[in-house]
């Protein structure tokens, strides 16, 4: 793990490297710039970041969300001048300049799994693990498009906004707050004048939405009882002493509460979720700070980076990328609307899964170091990470073991995402490069970070593909070495 001093010098490098990004793009006389993304939130707010920061600088450009950067894809993409590729990319740049879509820049913070930078003349790449930073903690893909749009005095409080968001949906922030270049980015949001932060319960909607539905499509964690049931929601807080309406009449909302009111919900709802079988650590997860985005309205969906995030996450797993897309870019009104009704939609197919999760345990096989979590024919392929990581964040699985979860993909292909608890990290496990390892074995691809990654494998090698990464989960602790 780097020190201080070696953080701080990492991030000035970085910076370095960001200024090399700008300069090939500014100095490029492309026609159009393809910027290549992921489908995800902290993709679509890279990728918004970008190209917020090219329409400033007067340069066209088309958006193409995909899944994975594979032959295929590669070679289906729009046909440009110059190409950018955001939160994907580097364990691809061999294939990007063998297709010869160059000149390039990738802008990715996922595990290279090299050493160093690909030299090539016509391909620029920014990725912090080359610079001594972590990737999964210390900063997103949109941490780096803000800091691409930072060297090219394009940075706005939008892209704070972006940079924030996409870093929540990448769950690289804790109830404690960010670290890294993350942390930075809130600070200077913060000391600008463009974000409040403040300590309180991790509902869906607080403060802005009534306390009934923040209980009602509250899904990280889960409610078991209350999620998606309105009459008990409803009873929930009436047997506690809250009122549902205030005396005019309207929903009470989290911000009309007294701190006595505040103080009983809590205690109610640590004791609800401890009687439902949840852990102690999963019910301080509903504490933590806050965000809010000062210069979006009051009363938006917006307003509040954790709802931001969710609703960019929802628009791209549930193929709505264009709208998630508007949304980074600035449209609002109509487009709002519709991603707000993705948003509720997303909400309920999570908790119908979760719920699924916690009431069926054969869902969930356990191996000698494993978990395979097999969720085909019940879950989309753009879901199953996301099913994962509230598994493994709010304890529904045994956190002594990385839970593999998979779901069926196209053309005969299974989709795969790995999940493990940090702590595991400190015992030589890398989940990234045991997942690549393991997916190129049986003729697919992957990789990722140390505690999440993902893969997509053939059908017919699901079983050898799960034993592989057992057998290599095993020997890593085992030995204590980092894979």
């Amino acid at each position: 793990m780097a020190s201080g001093d070696e953080r701080l010098e990492g991030l000035s490098a970085l910076s370095d490297a960001a200024l090399q990004i700008v300069e090939s793009m500014e100095s490029s006389s492309a026609d159009l710039y393809v910027v290549v993304t992921h489908y995800d939130a902290d993709g679509l707010a890279a990728a918004s970041i970008i190209a917020r920061s090219l329409m400033k600088i007067e340069r066209p450009f088309a958006i193409r969300v995909v899944d994975q950067l594979d032959e295929e894809t590669l070679a289906s993409l729009p046909k440009g001048d110059y190409y950018i590729f955001v939160d994907l990319g580097s364990s691809a740049v061999e294939a990007i300049a063998d297709k010869g879509l160059l000149p390039a820049s990738v802008i990715d913070h996922h595990e290279p799994l090299r050493s160093s930078e690909v030299v090539n003349e016509k391909l620029r790449e920014l990725n912090p693990h080359f610079f001594g930073l972590n990737g999964g903690k210390d900063v997103s893909a949109s941490g780096l498009a803000y800091l691409v749009s930072k060297s090219m005095n394009t940075v706005d409080r939008e892209a704070a906004y972006l940079a924030m968001a996409g870093a929540i949906g990448d769950r690289q922030e804790s109830a404690q707050g960010f670290v890294g270049l993350n942390k930075l980015i809130v600070q200077e949001a913060i000391e600008r004048g463009w974000v409040r932060r403040f300590t309180g319960l991790r509902l869906y909607g607080v403060p802005r939405q009534p306390l009934v539905k923040s209980l009602m499509y509250t899904v990280d964690p889960l409610l078991p009882g209350l999620t998606y049931d309105e009459m008990a929601s409803q009873h929930f807080l009436e047997s506690i002493g809250i009122a549902l309406k205030r005396s005019d009449g309207s929903l009470t909302t989290y911000k009309d509460l007294s701190a006595d009111e505040v103080s009983k919900l809590a205690t109610a709802l640590i004791k609800h979720l401890l009687m439902k079988g949840f852990s102690p650590q999963s019910a301080n997860a509903l504490f933590g700070l806050i965000y809010e985005f000062l210069y979006e309205p009051e009363d938006s969906s917006l307003r509040y980076a954790h709802e931001f995030a969710q609703m960019l996450n929802a628009c791209g797993r549930l193929r709505k990328h264009g709208i998630g897309l508007a949304i980074g870019l600035g449209d609002r009104g109509k487009i709002l609307s519709q991603a707000e009704a993705i948003s509720l939609e997303y909400r309920r197919r999570l908790a119908q899964y979760l719920s699924l999760l916690r009431s069926d345990p054969s869902y969930v096989r356990t191996l000698s170091n494993v978990q395979v979590m097999d969720m085909r024919n019940v879950v989309d392929e753009r879901v199953l990470g996301a099913i994962a990581s509230i598994a493994i964040s709010s304890y529904m699985c045994d956190l002594s073991k990385p839970l593999i979860s998979v779901t069926y993909s196209t053309k005969g292909k299974v989709k795969v995402s790995a999940r493990m608890h940090e702590t595991l990290s400190k015992r030589g496990i890398n989940l990234g490069a045991i997942i690549k390892k393991a997916a190129e074995q049986v003729g697919g691809s992957g990789g990722g970070h140390e505690s999440a990654a993902g893969a997509i494998i053939p059908l017919e090698s699901l079983d050898d593909f799960v034993k592989t990464v057992d057998l290599l989960i095993g020997r890593a602790l085992k030995t204590g070495a980092r894979f």
